[in-house]
């Protein structure tokens, strides 16, 4: 699985679990944290761009060679 694929992963859990405990509790507050974590979603989503983009426009990594055993 790529770093895009994983970051977008791991972030649509984060916000899933998010919204579980938001309409799970009762309690003021924490309705009121949650959404101060929900505020910043918009900018995760666009770091994901730029993970996407970078990953794209890097060049491949070689296999290292496995030295020794001569």
């Amino acid at each position: 699985m790529s770093e895009y694929n994983e970051y977008v992963t791991a972030i649509n859990k984060i916000y899933d679990y998010l919204a579980q405990m938001k309409a799970g509790w009762n309690n003021l507050d924490n309705h009121n944290y949650i959404e101060s974590i929900e505020e910043y979603r918009q900018e995760v989503l666009d770091s994901s761009t730029l993970i996407k983009n970078s990953s794209s426009t890097s060049p491949k990594k070689d296999k290292m060679e496995v030295l020794g055993n001569d």
